[in-house]
């Protein structure tokens, strides 16, 4: 549930003034890739609403995190978030580092509280033709993601008076998705199909705001960097690095081969059992390793791949479908143990069902 704390009218910068406050209507056309921000709710000290052994900060990461796999993984956008971890960020850190970045446009998830149950959705109180385009492209799509794993009521489009939504100087929208005390949404909340079907229909309506075509996200697709909190773990031998622009994220890891077990892991949450592309994308130098082992833990056992990392860097690579058990584990690997030389690196690995 979005606390207001609105002191003050919202107020538009010297730049927006004459030509420049022309609206981008709903498929605006960029030469560059759009800039979406995601502004995940509450967070660190803040809890947020809590009820039926959730918490707000939580969910609401978890949909963003989400929501920014499938952007990347399906369209050319750059996206920006105001936290990918349980950290503290005040109201006018979230707007100011949206402002800052230039982000195309603003997306804030919440979840509600109050007693009520289903799905609602804001804009600022005097919205321009931009905002208004993107709240009517985004809200339907939830509404429909959502009503495809259960039965959820729409309590319609509105508007309010909000920090995020007044201060923000692109299109803004807040999103209130169901309820943390009433049972029967809290139920849909603790289901992974649910979350994942959520942020999903978040990547749709921006997509579609944006005008980037028909592509249709797969039912599941997430990126685990090697920064992803909790998602990652490596001994003391794995160094930190920023030093290739190939790179994903802010930097990588990278360690000595060496004939013994030592992986870095990357885990991920598998929402049911089927068949899904595991990809990997590291940055290339000749003075890495040209058999670096990676190891995916498959609903048959260990299956484990060679990787040049010599070439190839800053791109996708897939190393194939595998059938997967549902589950929260350890699932991908990047092994020490080769005899060829040079550094073995663990940068990022998406998952997708197919």
């Amino acid at each position: 549930m979005f606390d207001d704390l609105a002191l003050r009218r919202r107020t538009l910068l010297a730049a927006l003034a004459g030509a420049a406050a022309v609206p981008i209507l709903g498929s605006p056309a960029r030469a560059a890739s759009p800039k979406v921000y995601i502004d995940p709710g509450h967070g660190g000290t803040d809890s947020g609403a809590v009820g039926n052994g959730l918490q707000e900060k939580a969910l609401t990461l978890d949909i963003s995190l989400q929501l920014r796999s499938i952007l990347l993984a399906n369209w050319n956008v750059d996206v920006r978030m105001s936290r990918t971890t349980d950290i503290t960020r005040s109201l006018a850190y979230r707007t100011d580092d949206a402002n800052a970045w230039g982000a195309d446009l603003f997306v804030s998830v919440h979840i509600n509280s109050g007693g009520g149950t289903g799905f609602e959705s804001y804009r600022y109180l005097t919205a321009d033709a931009a905002t208004t385009n993107l709240h009517n492209a985004l809200h339907p799509r939830v509404i429909a993601g959502m009503r495809s794993v259960g039965a959820v009521t729409d309590r319609g489009l509105k508007s309010a008076n909000f920090h995020v939504l007044r201060e923000t100087t692109m299109p803004a929208v807040l999103t209130e998705n169901l309820f943390i005390d009433t049972v029967a949404d809290a139920n849909l909340l603790k289901r992974a199909d649910f979350i994942t079907a959520t942020a999903r229909a978040h990547a749709q309506g921006i997509a579609s705001y944006l005008g980037l075509g028909s592509t249709t996200p797969p039912t599941f697709s997430v990126i685990v960097d090697n920064a992803t909190a909790g998602r990652f773990t490596a001994s003391a031998n794995w160094g930190s690095s920023a030093y290739s622009s190939q790179r994903y994220g802010a930097d990588y890891r990278f360690a000595s081969p060496t004939p013994a077990s030592d992986a870095a892991w990357f885990k991920v949450d598998i929402p049911a059992a089927g068949n899904y592309r595991i990809e990997v994308r590291h940055p290339a130098d000749p003075g890495y390793n040209s058999t670096t082992p990676h190891v995916i833990v498959t609903a048959s056992g260990n299956q484990t791949l060679n990787v040049d990392q010599r070439s190839n860097g800053g791109v996708w690579r897939s190393l194939g479908t595998f059938a997967l058990a549902a589950g929260d584990r350890n699932l991908v690997a990047v092994s020490r143990w080769t005899s060829a030389a040079g550094y073995v690196v663990a940068d990022a690995v998406r998952v997708t069902r197919v």
